[in-house]
């Protein structure tokens, strides 16, 4: 009895000594056990064996000539035709203005066309537009307020002289005056331009009746049309161009040579001859209709 109770003591601390030294084991191996990386996929393949390489559509050569010919195409696409549109508008513009002529030989020492005064110029009105070929030719007409201001580059009243031993003449005191101009104006201009372009070209006449003209200096002052200098209605050729920005707007710039002078000759200016005036402007029409 005794040898059992021992035998059965001794098999029993056999098994826990063998259980304790299993877990220790474990515990050991754990600790320094490293993870092993995922296992990657195998390549796509087909049924032959051949290895299939999947590129994106933008990487390939006939994706990149497709994006390149449709941005030529996109470049080179003809615009959309602008057409000339029945249109009335205010519109506004300034530039500058001179008054040139003729210095007469018998009265300065050279017979030569000199600059006389030169100053701004404003202009607004109504600006109507009337096509005649719907792409391609317009009218343009309407009404123009100008007031200018003019500074005398030289004397044009008969300023004192003195005649030098050498013959040369010598302005005494400096006599320079302003003018300032008021005119009512009425042009009547062909608007050109091809069938798809903003852009046109204009020529014309411009007809202007003059509503004042007034010249003053330090001690003088007269007004032109009183007195018979001005003649009744200045002619002037309108050349220039615009260029449509919007439905409602445009720009523009015009040059104007007048065709008449716009004063007698040596009825109040004296020594000058053959008056004329030449302006450029820059304007802008915002169409109400």
């Amino acid at each position: 009895m005794k040898r059992y109770i021992i035998g059965i003591l001794l098999t029993a601390a056999f098994a826990f000594a063998q259980d304790a030294s299993t877990d220790s084991a474990s515990s050991s191996t754990g600790s320094a056990t490293v993870k092993e990386p995922v296992e990657q996929a195998a390549p796509e393949r087909t049924p032959e064996g051949y290895r299939i390489i999947r590129i994106s559509t933008e990487e390939t050569k006939v994706y990149k000539d497709s994006v390149k010919k449709a941005q030529i195409e996109k470049e080179t696409k003809p615009h959309d035709p602008v057409p000339f549109k029945f249109s009335v508008g205010l519109a506004a513009s300034y530039g500058l203005k001179s008054i040139y002529g003729k210095i007469d030989l018998h009265h300065y020492m050279t017979d030569t066309t000199s600059n006389i005064a030169t100053g701004n110029d404003f202009r607004f009105g109504v600006a109507v537009l009337i096509p005649l070929i719907e792409y391609n030719f317009a009218i343009r007409t309407g009404v123009w307020f100008n007031y200018t201001s003019l500074m005398e580059d030289r004397p044009l009243l008969d300023a004192p002289q003195i005649k030098h031993n050498n013959g040369n003449f010598e302005t005494v005191g400096d006599f320079r005056g302003d003018i300032s101009q008021g005119r009512l104006s009425i042009p009547l201009l062909v608007a050109m331009k091809t069938m798809r372009s903003p852009v046109m070209f204009d020529i014309g006449t411009q007809f202007s009746i003059p509503l004042f003209d007034k010249y003053e200096d330090s001690s003088y002052n007269d007004d032109l049309i009183d007195n018979g200098a001005r003649t009744a209605l200045d002619i002037a050729l309108l050349i220039g161009g615009e260029v449509i920005i919007s439905r409602n707007s445009s720009a523009n710039v015009f040059f104007e040579f007048s065709m008449n002078s716009p004063y007698k000759d040596n009825v109040y200016f004296i020594g000058i001859s053959d008056i004329n005036l030449l302006a450029i402007r820059i304007g802008f029409t915002y169409n109400l209709i």
